[in-house]
């Protein structure tokens, strides 16, 4: 699994950045956790949680991303011997929450529009859209407009829309160019084909690439 669709450990000392005793120990958990199914999470989590004691559910939904009510619902499961559990647990139909994008339906519009100003086409048809954002910048410019979305939420809705969702790389260009005068140049490039829809003027964007 790509480690951008593993969830980030969002517990304050994670959060900072900085190397901790734990730091190692939450981002495997959360690659354990990538590869299990819905049931097989909740009740990790719940025996994390169990094994740390007072304030360990909130702890391992900091850690996880898994809600507090989910972990809680391991924890009577495992206490009760998963007794009410089959061995072949499937989702049951309907059941856990509903798709960002269902709750949030301006969410997919929205993030059209983020990525109107940076997108770049393949001239032959081959590959997927590229943009220049990663991941964590989409998220979190979605959560400053009102429509909070979790990067792998944003990898799915990408997806959908056939971009990459690798951030496409800047690179230095033969005469010279910087990242961030590349930069000053794509923004330069939004701000006119802004004013041109404004205005109502037509917008061409032509992508050229050598073809051997």
């Amino acid at each position: 699994m790509p480690r951008s669709l593993i969830h980030r450990c969002e517990c304050s000392n994670c959060r900072t950045g900085k190397e901790h005793a734990d730091r190692d120990y939450h981002h495997q958990v959360n690659l354990l956790l990538s590869r299990l199914n819905e049931p097989q999470r909740r009740w990790f989590a719940a025996l994390e949680a169990m094994h740390i004691g007072h304030g360990g559910k909130q702890l391992m939904a900091q850690v996880t991303g898994l809600s507090p009510t989910t972990i809680l619902r391991g924890c009577n499961e495992l206490k009760a011997d998963l007794a009410d559990c089959p061995e072949q647990h499937l989702r049951a139909t309907g059941g856990g929450r509903p798709a960002a994008e269902v709750k949030d339906p301006r969410l997919e519009d929205t993030l059209e529009a983020v990525l109107a100003l940076e997108t770049a086409g393949d001239p032959m048809g081959r590959r997927p859209k590229a943009k220049r954002s990663s991941l964590r910048h989409l998220s979190s410019v979605l959560k400053q407009k009102g429509h909070p979305a979790s990067r792998p939420t944003v990898a799915k809705l990408l997806h959908k829309l056939d971009y990459s969702p690798k951030a496409n790389a800047r690179r230095v260009e033969a005469r010279g160019a910087t990242p961030v005068q590349r930069n000053e140049q794509f923004q330069h490039i939004g701000e006119q084909r802004e004013a041109f829809t404004a205005t109502g003027d037509p917008v061409i964007s032509v992508d050229t690439k050598k073809k051997n």
